[in-house]
């Protein structure tokens, strides 16, 4: 029997479709709130809800609403359809000897942004974006490179540390 596939373009066009998901990276508790009970949350599941939802997202760093098992499934299922965990999209990695790592990201409208990680003996820097582009024009930067475009939102900012911390794998258990 051979089952029938869709086109390449009739796939994107049912996927444009679809509403988008919104990313809960950078949402504070409040909105976070606000949102669930928009989704049908009852009032006094709200906080517990939030709180669940921050410990997975912030503490465990998953990217997947499925990993959460303490939320029931179709709690977790409404909240997968309506949120995403989605991290920027790597488009270089490099690894230098000191271990110094330098990550081009690629933020949902197709700008970039550059995320640094610095080594040292007893800790680490992590050097963030908060702009596509920049003032000060340093050569060693990607983003420096680039004119001032705008700011990045809470979620653009946050993303980068979530990022980070997957690639370094600074989570609990990890």
């Amino acid at each position: 029997m051979t089952i029938p596939t869709l086109s390449a373009e009739r796939a994107a066009s049912f996927e444009s479709d679809r509403p988008t998901r919104e990313p809960i990276l950078g949402l504070d508790r409040a909105t976070l709130g606000a949102r669930l009970v928009a989704l049908g949350v009852p009032e006094r599941q709200v906080r517990m809800r939030s709180n669940q939802l921050w410990s997975w997202t912030y503490v465990r760093g998953v990217t997947d609403v499925g990993a959460m098992t303490d939320i029931g499934k179709d709690l977790r299922a409404e909240i997968g359809e309506a949120f995403t965990l989605k991290r920027p999209e790597i488009v270089t990695e490099q690894v230098s000897v000191d271990g110094t790592r330098k990550w081009l990201l690629r933020l949902d409208d197709g700008k970039e942004v550059e995320t640094v990680y610095i080594p040292e003996e007893d800790r680490g820097t992590l050097c963030i974006s908060s702009q596509v582009g920049c003032t000060l024009t340093c050569s060693f930067c990607h983003t420096g490179t680039q004119r001032l475009v705008r700011n990045l939102t809470s979620g653009e900012i946050v993303g980068q540390i979530m990022l980070a911390r997957d690639r370094l794998g600074d989570w609990p258990g990890a």
